[in-house]
């Protein structure tokens, strides 16, 4: 179900983004390992883009599908329009904080990576919550079918 193409992406990112943590936070005091860090970033990004666009978001869409049709359209504008929003603005709010707070955002490192895995913990709680209330919604549907059509070979 959903969960298949939930969980990738922030797994993904997860595993990526280890390494080019480590590298940031042993120090960014030679141009190696600048490089290496620089080059495992921008691994990290375009495969967490790629799983996040080619699994997680088709993924999303499937969860409007047992819903009524007012509760689709509602659903789908408010999380499409306030969660992008909110998303976009609270992360440059954030990185503004840190930056004004250490002066630069390599200075930040740690507390990003903190930031960074709690939000992907967070992505991958709410994806198995999400799986779990899809399926019992879907089956309820089904259940739901099953009874109208043993009340209309009753009639």
């Amino acid at each position: 179900g959903g969960r298949m193409g939930a969980i990738p992406p922030p797994a993904i990112m997860a595993i990526l983004a280890a390494p080019f943590f480590s590298c940031i936070l042993l120090g960014l005091d030679s141009p190696t390992r600048l490089h290496i860090a620089v080059i495992l970033g921008t691994i990290q990004s375009l495969l967490s883009k790629t799983s996040k666009y080619a699994l997680f978001d088709p993924t999303t869409q499937m969860a409007y599908i047992p819903l009524d049709p007012d509760s689709k359209v509602k659903g789908k504008a408010a999380i499409d329009v306030l969660g992008s929003r909110i998303g976009k603005s609270g992360g440059s709010l954030i990185q503004q904080v840190l930056v004004f707070a250490f002066g630069n955002i390599i200075s930040a490192a740690p507390v990003v990576a903190v930031i960074f895995y709690s939000v992907l913990f967070a992505w991958i709680s709410a994806a198995n919550k999400l799986s779990s209330l899809f399926v019992a919604q879907t089956e309820m549907g089904k259940a739901n079918q099953q009874m109208e059509k043993e009340k209309a070979k009753a009639e």
